[in-house]
């Protein structure tokens, strides 16, 4: 009961993704596993699902962790899949980092082009790996005399080395085929989540290119809505007419910055229409909300967008394309997205004012977004226009990387081949890449590990 007497003022206050107001619940002694329960129950999406308190028992399960884990459990089953992959609990000091873009670590992410080959996917710049020159496109020949492939033991020892290590040597083959020995150790740092932008001048026309990391960042992401901002007034002022967005591995993030992106790229014709709808649980129908475009002057003219996807795509990056499809043409070219048109409260629980590292955030699946079309039955991702590999071998804004290529040639021609080369999409290991951790998913880590 103490637990519900506090819930009242979580609900109208929670600090949401979408940056409502922030309120912190101090439990008194309470036990963090019937804390996680109790919230999810009542904000869960699928709440009818779930039993009472006392026939869950939160506390025959050891962490908070496993707690969150079996309440997904209770989502419907879609396609052969849990429709909630999503809810999770963190240490709030984890959290807090991530959300704000704080990292320890060496500062790159890595992925397998085929089952012997291991490449530098992203980095950030101020990184121990940016500091290096370390770029995208740069293969992995060694990892602490470790030689990459996809089995089993080799992806558990990467895993250790890239992730979990003080320190970490690496041999390097470059673009140009020479190599280079780096030893990297980790360092704290600011990521920037906007990781590339350029004007390409090709066939009459002048394609802007973005390459969005997360909806994340520094004061509750409004860094990275000003540098959003910049970075459209860059395009516009160097002239752009078309647009592509390369969101790959854009997990998502705050969801008012998925709107700011959206005003940024949707046509005037927009303004005032509705971009999203937010549904929640029968119990809570009136936290609903309507979310409308407010772009009267757009910095760009565009008539249509091409984005990248990946099925590390996810959330917020998926609220985008969903939103803008009614109001505009819009491609999609890699692979289908993670299929996330859910989203959550990130509820703070401070069990110890004295000691951080006793707190957490939990953040159950509440709410379901919809487009003006009334779409947001996502579960399996949105589906790519044309499907490609991700071309990790060359860095970003390469015009020969596959798919900016073929953004280009869609935009220049208004060609989409559809055909694919199937070998090399085959070839593409998938599931390695998905086994080998991700570090820039942060307080994910640990769901995406379990999942």
């Amino acid at each position: 009961m103490k637990h519900l007497q506090f819930l009242f003022w979580v609900i109208v206050s929670v600090w949401m993704l979408s940056c409502r107001p922030r309120t912190e619940i101090y439990q008194v002694g309470a036990d963090i596993r019937d804390s996680v329960y109790i919230y999810s129950k009542e904000l869960y999406l699928w709440t009818d699902n779930l039993p009472d308190i006392f026939a869950f028992k939160p506390k025959n399960y050891s962490l908070p962790e496993e707690v969150i884990l079996a309440v997904r459990t209770f989502s419907p089953v879609i396609n052969g899949k849990r429709a909630d992959r999503f809810s999770f609990v963190s240490r709030k000091l984890d959290w807090d980092n991530a959300s704000a873009g704080n990292r320890v670590d060496y500062g790159c992410g890595y992925r397998f082009l085929t089952p012997n080959d291991l490449r530098i996917s992203f980095v950030y710049a101020n990184s121990a790996a940016g500091k290096k020159g370390i770029q995208r496109g740069w293969r992995l020949l060694k990892v602490n005399n470790i030689v990459p492939d996809t089995s089993a033991s080799t992806i558990n020892q990467l895993n250790e080395a890239l992730f979990a290590s003080n320190s970490v040597t690496i041999e390097f083959q470059k673009p140009n085929n020479s190599t280079e020995i780096i030893t990297l150790t980790p360092e704290n740092y600011l990521a920037n989540f906007v990781l590339h932008k350029q004007v390409i001048n090709t066939g009459g026309k002048k394609i802007a290119y973005l390459v969005l990391n997360a909806f994340l960042g520094a004061n509750n992401g409004k860094a990275t809505e000003e540098e959003l901002s910049q970075t459209f007034d860059f395009f516009a002022n160097a002239g752009a007419d078309e647009l592509i967005v390369d969101l790959r591995y854009n997990t998502g993030g705050y969801v008012y910055l998925a709107h700011h992106l959206c005003n940024l790229i949707a046509p005037a014709s927009a303004n005032g229409q509705v971009m999203l709808q937010e549904r929640w649980n029968e119990r809570y129908k009136n936290f609903n909300t309507t979310t409308k475009f407010n772009n009267p002057n757009p910095k760009l003219n565009l008539s249509r967008v091409v984005f990248i996807t990946t099925s590390s795509t996810a959330s917020a990056s998926e609220l985008v394309i969903n939103a803008l499809k009614p109001y505009m043409e819009v491609k999609i070219i890699g692979r289908a997205t993670s299929g996330k048109p859910v989203g959550f409260p990130i509820i703070p629980i401070i069990m110890d004012k004295n000691n951080a590292s006793a707190n957490y955030v939990v953040a159950p699946v509440a709410f379901q977004s919809f487009n003006a079309n009334g779409f947001g039955d996502y579960f399996e991702g949105l589906q790519p226009d044309k499907i490609q590999i991700d071309d990790v071998s060359r860095n970003f804004g390469d015009i020969q990387e596959v798919c900016l290529q073929d953004a280009i040639t869609y935009l220049t021609t208004g060609i989409l081949q559809r055909g694919v080369n199937t070998e090399r999409i085959l070839e593409q290991p998938t599931n390695a890449n998905q086994k080998l951790q991700k570090e820039d998913w942060g307080a994910f880590k640990y769901m995406q590990q379990k999942q």
